[in-house]
């Protein structure tokens, strides 16, 4: 059975031509972002940076480790650096000489956001040596890049948290690639920022452990890296890079079970005449699957090797892209070691399982056919909805209905992953059940053209209905494409649209926002400058972090006691709730916050008068009282703190509102004279709101291009594939449609229309997932936003759609017109 499983293959190698295009490209798609994936967790890093010089280096647990009430402990990384306790400051300088080395924020005017401070007397650790002048020796000097273009002697404004300040240049030092730095004296240094970052010794390490013991982390070797600043940034980046690839994966994922199963299946009914002769001849039935299995078997062995290699080649070529885009460190690279090659052995093994799979349903239909059944078969398709389609299908409705009923119930904080499972259940249920539906979507398709006398019409209906298997296998990953990226699409777009509503709201009685420009944020200069001006109002906002155990759950945590959850939050005067910025209070009053207690949002599962434990983004624990209740938020903002909370964070916005009887010109004009030289401008509340959005939405759709591109460039290879195969098998078909009297014209014609028929059956199909998805994304939304609107996939579908319809067009037509360029009689005289 081998050998004639070996001998096909040999034979018939155009015949399996699409199946091995298909499978090929889907496991170097997984391969590829696989090893990408792999990297993430096990590339190694670029080493130290900012303390390649240092012996030891110690620094604060950068991880917030709590008791867990199921006994041990649990963690989680803090948002914001925790520093050096006083007393390990000075154990550690007690053993031997010892160095502080502290970071801040502190930006050149006209230097890069990014920009940070630190004291001269750290700089050599990180390999730093003067190129010229000298190191500051007074607190109004500082040393700076010489790429800044600021010579020795110059004066230079240096903005950080406190305002901006002009100091002198005493020096230059030639930049290095991990950062961009300023460095002021130690003095200044400690000034500007008291929290002590890290510590250098050049004790023994043994003897520093000792010293520190468990009040910190001592590094050594290639751990000294750890304490690089940009090392969090990195590891932000890196998970950003596994979030966005893992969905593309997982979509790839879907997408390839569906086109390689659907264009397996298809080829084997395909050779339903074949397999029939060799039953004829006395095949069993257990010989005839042992040979679609074996055959299935090298096809997906020599396809999958060839997608492992490919993806092989295009792995680091997409690091690259991502490195140079800035989704990933710039040093980010895929490794060919130990972990690389599982991969690439797992998504074989996954190929070739795919490829038994895909064609294994097919190999059983076959080998339970009588000979004379199966002859007859050949020519007419009749079941293509077996029981374990139907049971398939039907589960997978069930399923999708049923995050749909069940979303509105649960608290929001599970509707965003219920949202983008309720497209894939409904796709699945849509393409397993559309050989029941493509009869009738046919049939009002070409409704407005049947009432033709012509011949055309007729034939492109009743060979579509007639031939559901091929239109189903076609029609499918039309859906697939269609379906997914326009699912995706609006589920992400009516989503931002909810939190862009909601953000509107909340600031909707300010009249201008005061914002950073070219910096990460706006200095206490800048607030107290706005603060200070008459005729308005503000409230300056600060992001921060809050970490907590929520209260009980009777979704999913009915005795309380669950996990350490991160929760974004922010800083506000509680004398702007209400007045200047809105809050969706339930219960409580905001206004009667202060530095003991908080005010929450309903995922807290807490009520007012609470007592709740809670930690800041650095780690520091605090007992506080619940003061208000508010409305959950699709944005996550789950809670709502004094300013004594902002940590080292800087302000993001002052929200500026008129008060009455104030001219909107003269306080324009008041706030441009106060914002003159810093980084700060003030914009109109609409404008504000419009350019966040937009950047919102940039971000998303960012995502959602690559993964839409992956279904797009996928499934036009499956469709391509199954057009291009069902199109060769029907030569003899168009041989006696022209001895009847049909010309090429009429022939192409035919195949065209049958080809927009099944884009048009498959975008149906497409349109009732999203249609009832985004029903259910509706009803959900209204709890939370009134007057949410969803948002409408028209320029998605369009798109996609047409990108099917070319390919759909091209895969026939060419075909097609090869078979008539061939005489009719020659192909009517042969059997296959």
């Amino acid at each position: 059975m081998l050998n004639i499983a070996w001998l096909t293959l040999r034979s018939r190698w155009a015949a399996f031509g699409g199946t091995f295009l298909a499978l090929a490209l889907g496991v170097g798609l997984m391969s590829a972002m696989g090893l990408v994936l792999a990297a993430t967790t096990t590339s190694p890093d670029r080493g130290p940076g900012r303390f390649a010089q240092a012996p030891v280096v110690v620094r604060a647990a950068p991880d917030l480790t709590v008791p867990a009430d199921w006994g041990g402990t649990q963690s989680l990384p803090l948002e914001e650096p925790r520093g050096l306790a006083p007393e390990v400051v000075a154990d550690v300088s007690g053993i031997g000489k010892a160095a502080v080395d502290r970071t801040f924020y502190a930006q050149l005017a006209g230097g890069p956001a990014t920009q940070v401070g630190h004291p001269w007397g750290s700089a050599g650790f990180g390999g730093y040596r003067l190129a010229a002048g000298q190191a500051p020796a007074g607190d109004d000097q500082v040393v700076v890049g010489a790429g800044s273009g600021a010579a020795p002697g110059a004066r230079v404004l240096v903005q950080t948290a406190e305002g901006q300040r002009p100091y002198t240049v005493s020096g230059t030092v030639a930049e290095l690639p991990f950062e961009q730095a300023v460095f002021f004296t130690d003095a200044e240094a400690a000034r500007l920022s008291p929290r002590v970052d890290a510590l250098v010794s050049r004790a023994a390490p043994e003897a520093v452990r000792a010293a520190v013991g468990s009040r910190g982390q001592v590094l050594t070797g290639t751990d000294r890296g750890q304490a690089d600043p940009q090392f969090r940034a990195d590891e932000s980046a890196l998970i950003g890079v596994s979030t966005m690839l893992g969905m593309a994966a997982g979509v790839g994922g879907f997408v390839s079970v569906f086109v390689v199963g659907s264009t397996f299946a298809f080829s084997v009914a395909q050779r339903r005449r074949e397999l029939a002769l060799f039953r004829v001849s006395g095949a069993t039935p257990q010989q005839v699957r042992r040979l679609v299995l074996t055959e299935a078997v090298g096809v997906g062995a020599i396809a999958s090797g060839a997608g492992v290699l490919l993806g092989l080649a295009a792995a680091p070529a997409l690091a690259g892209k991502l490195a140079s885009e800035g989704v990933a460190p710039a040093w980010f690279t895929v490794p060919v070691d130990g972990p690389a090659l599982a991969v690439l052995a797992v998504v074989f093994l996954l190929g070739v399982l795919l490829a038994v799979v895909g064609a294994g349903a097919a190999a059983l239909r076959a080998g339970r056919v009588r000979p004379i059944e199966a002859l007859r078969e050949a020519a007419v398709e009749t079941r293509t909805m077996t029981w374990p389609r139907w049971l398939g299908g039907l589960a997978a409705l069930a399923a999708g209905i049923g995050l749909i009923a069940v979303a509105p119930l649960l608290p929001p904080l599970y509707w965003a992953s219920l949202a983008t499972s309720v497209g894939p259940a409904l796709i699945l249920a849509f393409a397993l059940l559309s050989p029941v539906v493509i009869p009738l979507l046919a049939k009002l398709a070409t409704a407005p053209v049947a009432w033709t006398r012509g011949a055309g019409a007729m034939l492109v209906r009743a060979n579509t209905v007639t031939s559901v298997r091929r239109t189903a296998s076609t029609a499918a990953p039309v859906l697939i494409t269609v379906g997914l990226v326009c699912s995706l699409w609006s589920t992400s777009g009516s989503l931002e649209g909810a939190r862009a509503k909601e953000a509107e709201s909340r600031v909707s009685s300010a009249d201008f926002v005061v914002a950073p420009v070219h910096a990460p944020g706006l200095t206490r200069e800048v607030v107290d400058r706005v603060s200070a001006l008459p005729g308005i109002s503000v409230a300056a906002t600060t992001p921060t972090t809050v970490f907590t155990v929520p209260g009980p759950d009777a979704f999913s945590n009915p005795s309380g006691g669950g996990a350490l959850i991160p929760y974004s939050a922010e800083t506000v005067d509680p004398a702007a709730i209400g007045n200047v910025l809105g809050l969706p209070v339930v219960d409580g009053d905001a206004r009667t916050l202060d530095d003991g207690s908080i005010a929450v949002d309903q995922s807290w599962n807490r009520a007012v008068g609470d007592k709740v434990e809670v930690w800041m983004g650095d780690g520091t624990r605090h007992e506080l009282t619940v003061a208000a209740v508010f409305k959950t938020s699709t944005s996550g903002n789950g809670a709502v703190l004094t300013p004594h909370h902002a940590g080292s964070e800087l302000p993001r916005a002052v929200y500026v509102k008129l008060k009455e009887g104030a001219d909107p010109a003269a306080v324009r004009t008041r706030l441009d004279a106060a914002l003159e030289g810093q980084a700060a401008q003030a914009v109109p509340i609409a404008a504000w709101t419009a350019a966040g959005d937009t950047k919102r939405e940039d971000d998303a759709r960012m995502a959602l291009y690559v993964i839409g591109g992956i279904a797009v460039l996928y499934t036009g290879v499956a469709v391509a594939n199954t057009l291009v195969m069902s199109t060769r098998r029907r030569s003899r078909e168009f041989a006696l449609l022209r001895l009847t009297g049909s010309t090429p014209r009429q022939l192409l014609a035919m195949v065209a229309g049958e080809s927009l028929l099944v884009v048009a059956v498959g975008g149906l199909l497409a349109a009732g997932v999203v249609a009832v998805s985004l029903s259910g994304l509706w009803a959900a939304l209204q709890q939370l936003v009134a007057g949410a609107e969803v948002a409408v996939p028209l320029v998605p579908f369009l798109a996609t759609a047409g990108a099917c319809t070319a390919v759909a067009l091209v895969a026939v037509l060419v075909p097609a017109w090869l078979a008539l360029r061939i005489p009719a009689v020659r192909l009517t005289a042969a059997v296959d």
